[in-house]
């Protein structure tokens, strides 16, 4: 049997308790994975399938499919509006899908393919991963620290860095490496195409979610308001087009306060100084968590609902992503109408058909 070459990560001493006690910790968080087993879950979380997810490869396919020549996020119409005047449907917890090995996922399929199919908004939630799960690759065991995030620092300790994950990174995690520099990808090929990020931050990682925005180059696409980064006159989508900030990043979580109250990292803006919201669980009104929504440039729909174990549901999202569903609940938006809606398994229903034909209608008021 070949040596095993010595890791640059944390060294693992008992390997197999590793394993099982980081696979207890998922189990007790989640409940529902008892049923599973310890094995099978690790089996199918940490088998050799997982090492880089579908996804994370060097080149993929980013070419939007409905993108054209003097549109705007798909429509001629669309490009006189200003940003928040148009629907954009978004992705909740976009780095959570199935085909990226996340339990309990969000979407079945990736956020790339959700930004190809037309979506254009990602919520992404960053985490500071800490290699606690070991998982068996081949001969050898690899530290979840290898693919995402623990290294050891100048003095031999441990160094947790960031991934894109949700609650715990070893519930599913992407590199936000990898994700940046798709993103940036799909920038470069769709010119036509204005995008939301939601991030929220998790871990009091700001410092270094920031970073991985400056290092995967994403940066030079994303708007800087000319002004008070609180008070925002908001540019028409064209406008972002010909200026080529087409990327509009809003951050809520640890480290994140009102920019009036704090010295915002440069192009992040604070969600909550400009988003008000439907109530999580909310999926049948319009009514907002707060008072005055006339304040806010942008009102975001969270439309998404979880199972009775409150985990992500697709036959809920079946039932919301549907174009009836969703044209009654919009037609009850009597005070504002929503400028994002938020869904789970984007690739389900009719939420882009319905996007496209409200936007359609915003242009002619």
């Amino acid at each position: 049997k070949k040596p095993k070459p010595q890791s640059k990560y944390r060294s693992i001493t008992n390997t197999n308790a590793n394993t099982t006690m980081g696979c207890l910790k998922v189990l007790g968080c989640t409940g529902v994975l008892a049923a599973l087993g310890v094995g099978g879950y690790c089996a199918y979380r940490f088998g050799p399938w997982y090492e880089t997810g579908k996804q994370n490869t060097a080149t993929i396919n980013l070419t939007a499919k409905n993108t054209c020549d003097g549109c705007c996020n798909g429509l001629t119409s669309n490009c006189a509006l200003r940003v928040n005047e148009v629907l954009f449907p978004m992705v909740h917890n976009a780095m959570s899908s199935y085909d990226d090995y996340f339990l309990a996922a969000n979407n079945k399929q990736p956020l790339e393919q959700a930004l190809v199919a037309g979506y254009r908004g990602l919520m992404l939630d960053s985490c500071l991963c800490d290699g606690g799960l070991k998982k068996y690759l081949q001969d050898e065991i690899v530290d979840l620290a290898a693919e995402v995030g623990v290294m050891e620092g100048s003095g031999g300790e441990e160094v947790a860095i960031l991934g894109f994950c949700h609650t715990y990174c070893d519930a599913g995690v992407r590199d936000p490496a990898i994700v940046l520099n798709h993103i940036k990808q799909f920038m470069e090929t769709n010119a036509n195409e204005v995008i939301i990020l939601e991030f929220e931050v998790n871990d009091s990682s700001l410092s270094q979610l920031y970073n991985a925005i400056d290092q995967s180059g994403l940066d030079k696409f994303i708007y800087r308001p000319p002004s008070s980064y609180t008070e925002i006159e908001w540019p028409t989508m064209q406008t972002l087009i010909d200026a080529n900030t087409r990327v509009l990043v809003f951050a809520h979580g640890d480290g994140m306060q009102s920019c009036a109250t704090m010295s915002c990292p440069e192009g992040v803006m604070y969600t909550y100084d400009h988003f008000a919201q439907t109530a999580m669980g909310d999926t049948t009104s319009c009514d907002a968590t707060g008072d005055n929504i006339d304040g806010f440039g942008y009102y975001l729909m969270n439309h998404f609902e979880n199972d009775s174990n409150d985990l992500p549901s697709e036959a809920n999202a079946e039932k919301l992503n549907s174009y009836d569903y969703l044209e009654g609940r919009f037609g009850g938006c009597e005070e504002r109408v929503p400028s994002v809606v938020a869904v789970d398994f984007w690739d389900v229903g009719d939420v882009l058909n319905f996007a496209k034909d409200s936007n359609v209608k915003r242009a002619k008021r």
